[in-house]
């Protein structure tokens, strides 16, 4: 593997900060949302703190609450002396859920077993966001669906989009791991996730079931998110997979 000094600098730029609520979490959701954009990837080096202060518009004392978060989630690796990097397979065991792309077929039976799992962790993790979300979480959650809401005829986006909000999901449910998971499982879905959305009727059916998972988070229905989650995934998993039933 290249050393430090062999790593890409990212040019990425991020957008700042206007208002002093939960600082930290918008950061973390900006970088979270880079990932699922696939603008930062495994081993990239994230600008000095000094520069995504600047960036952010906020103290570097928040950027190293950010960074600490997000390496306690095993996302970001700080390396003494070289810099901020978005962590590798390698340097964390959980990362190691990526080399299932190399062995397992995302279609078919292996599309059908990440379907398994996903309805164990994100049924769960919706059950946790009802009874840990806080007003930012709920305010990222809305601005997802609105943004995914004006680009309802755009599978791309709306893929991008389909992504943030699970990943929001997981991050609501204050989970540390679960969000780390949650970003590798979504990477292996991402192509299943755009033909799912090409489907006719099946991106206003999701944004729709979207919506009805935020509102039961919103009133704090543990059991009532968690049935939402389900159905949500249920029904996806029917549009890709017509014979799942029959498992």
């Amino acid at each position: 593997m290249a050393g430090p000094e062999g790593a890409k600098k990212m040019s990425i730029m991020f957008e700042p900060i206007h208002d002093n609520r939960a600082l930290s979490e918008k950061i973390i959701s900006q970088i979270s949302d880079a990932l699922v954009r696939g603008e930062l990837k495994p081993g990239d080096r994230l600008p000095p703190e000094r520069e995504l202060a600047e960036q952010f518009g906020v103290s570097r004392t928040v950027i190293r609450d950010a960074v600490k978060t997000l390496a306690g989630r095993g996302i970001l690796h700080v390396r003494h002396g070289a810099g901020i990097f978005v962590a590798t397979s390698e340097e964390n065991m959980i990362g190691r859920l990526g080399a299932l792309s190399d062995i397992l077929p995302v279609q078919g039976t292996g599309l059908q077993d990440l379907f398994e799992v996903r309805k164990v962790l994100e049924v769960e993790g919706a059950e946790w966001a009802a009874r840990s979300r806080n007003a930012y979480h709920l305010e990222r959650l809305r601005g997802i669906l609105d943004d995914a809401y004006q680009h309802s005829d755009d599978p791309e986006v709306l893929s991008e989009k389909d992504a943030q909000f699970h990943v929001a999901i997981a991050e609501a449910s204050q989970n540390l791991v679960l969000v780390r998971v949650m970003l590798t499982l979504l990477d292996l879905l991402a192509q299943s996730r755009r033909e799912s959305l090409s489907i006719p009727g099946r991106a206003k059916l999701s944004l729709r079931d979207h919506e009805r998972i935020v509102e039961e988070i919103e009133a704090q229905k543990p059991g009532k998110a968690r049935e939402a989650m389900l159905n949500h995934l249920t029904s996806v998993e029917s549009a890709i997979l017509p014979d799942s039933d029959e498992r």
